[in-house]
């Protein structure tokens, strides 16, 4: 292997030991959320349901816990190092075995495409314009991800299907969870490297 694709393995490791810790970190404090509650009721103090007892915001009813798919948004501000990520998440199949995964992450000086697919049980990763396979670390990428996507998911079993929903972690890192999306429909394609 040449020194180019030693220095991807070794940036590709790092970022996974940063996400590990990150994700373990996200999934520990996630019960401690609470969006922002704010419906909006015109003015008049009424909020239409529309007879059916869900409050239509413009987006999806909220079954975070019986949904299919999800997708979402992560704004993380870490206070230790100033740090600043923003992921992307999109899952399909939830909840089994055949569950996919599509994160794309930024931070202030590199990003990444993350595809986990359950089904397959096949890890690409897309760094420096290159899709790397990385299937034989499969069961560490489905762990740290699968734990970070379990926080996640837990944490907006409350949230009431309007706006973000924001929290800070018990070391004062602030999370957001926002642009949320339940059960979008998703193409296989997104979860296929290219």
């Amino acid at each position: 292997m040449d020194k180019k694709g030693i220095s991807k393995l070794v940036i590709v490791v790092i970022a996974v030991i940063v996400l590990l810790v990150v994700g373990v970190a996200a999934y520990w404090t996630m019960g401690s959320g609470g969006g922002d509650g704010v419906v909006d009721d015109g003015g008049d103090g009424v909020v239409d349901d529309g007879g059916d007892g869900v409050v239509d915001d413009g987006g999806t009813t909220v079954d975070v816990a019986g949904a299919s798919s999800l997708q979402y948004k992560v704004s993380v501000n870490l206070v230790e190092d100033s740090e600043s990520m923003e992921y992307t998440y999109m899952i399909k199949n939830a909840e089994t075995s055949d569950m996919m995964m599509r994160i794309e992450m930024e931070s202030s000086d590199e990003s990444f495409i993350y595809i986990i697919n359950g089904a397959q049980e096949k890890v690409w990763v897309y760094s420096e314009g290159e899709w790397m396979d990385l299937s034989d670390f499969f069961p560490t990428y489905w762990d740290t991800w699968n734990s970070a996507w379990e926080g996640y998911r837990t944490n907006l079993l409350d949230w009431t299907g309007v706006g973000d929903w924001s929290y800070t972690t018990p070391n004062g890192d602030t999370v957001r969870i926002y642009d949320i999306n339940v059960n979008p429909s998703l193409a296989d394609s997104l979860f296929q490297h290219s």
